[in-house]
């Protein structure tokens, strides 16, 4: 009996022993996850307010894109309207052409997407909460699916017959036009000796492609900021339970 005695109670300060451990693993674990779930917390936390960011200078450079892109939809509109009246010459086009042209444009269509990139690379999306990554993954889809489309036919203007053509002194940008082109005689034998029907054709391509292709960038800019300012929108609520 005695022996039983010291057995059971041997038992119950092992299984009393046993208990504390698992009790201290748990308290542990709970512990551990906490820390996990606060890293990241802080790690979304830290990543949304870099999305925001980068999304708010997308509106910003969105918005200044495409006020440049209405005022030479605007311009080109003009040159079209003087065209098209019956007292339109060669020489109104000449006028156009030599001296209130503009074929410069910016082509590149570039967005601040490092967080996104870098979410995506890491594969630290799949951590975000589920409607959030869907925000964030359809707004990526949208990004690359238009920056495809402008970069598409700011291609196709570039090496189409609409870009083809003479090169003109209204071509070369301001600081550098004395350089580029000879004066006096010479040059107005180049204007007046010009083929008209080369001439024609060519003014007519550049002026017909290039609103084209500024409708495109337009619509497709226009598109892309509304979507940014909706997922700007959907963000900054997201980041209140943060305050």
């Amino acid at each position: 009996m005695v022996n039983e005695g010291k057995t059971t109670n041997y038992l119950k300060y092992a299984i009393g022993e046993i208990v504390l451990v698992v009790i201290g693993i748990l308290i542990a674990l709970q512990i551990n996850n906490w820390n996990e779930g606060r890293k990241q917390s802080l790690s979304t936390k830290i990543s949304i307010k870099s999305i925001i960011s980068d999304l708010q200078k997308d509106s910003i450079q969105l918005r200044n894109e495409i006020d440049n892109i209405e005022s030479d939809i605007h311009m080109l509109s003009g040159f079209r309207d003087r065209l098209s009246k019956p007292t339109a010459t060669l020489d109104t086009l000449k006028q156009i052409a030599r001296y209130e042209y503009i074929p410069f444009f910016d082509p590149s269509n570039e967005l601040n997407r490092n967080t996104i990139i870098s979410l995506l690379s890491t594969g630290n999306i799949e951590y975000l909460d589920e409607d959030l990554k869907s925000v964030i993954l359809s707004h990526n889809s949208e990004q690359l699916k238009l920056i495809k489309i402008m970069d598409e036919n700011v291609s196709i203007f570039l090496n189409s017959q609409y870009n083809q053509g003479l090169i003109l002194e209204s071509e070369i940008p301001g600081p550098f036009e004395s350089l580029a082109f000879i004066k006096g005689p010479l040059l107005e034998k180049y204007w007046s000796d010009m083929d008209d029907k080369q001439f024609l054709n060519s003014m007519i391509s550049k002026i017909s492609g290039k609103t084209l292709m500024d409708q495109i960038l337009l619509s497709s800019k226009n598109e892309l900021l509304a979507k940014t300012n909706e997922t700007l929108a959907y963000l900054n609520d997201f980041m209140k339970k943060y305050d």
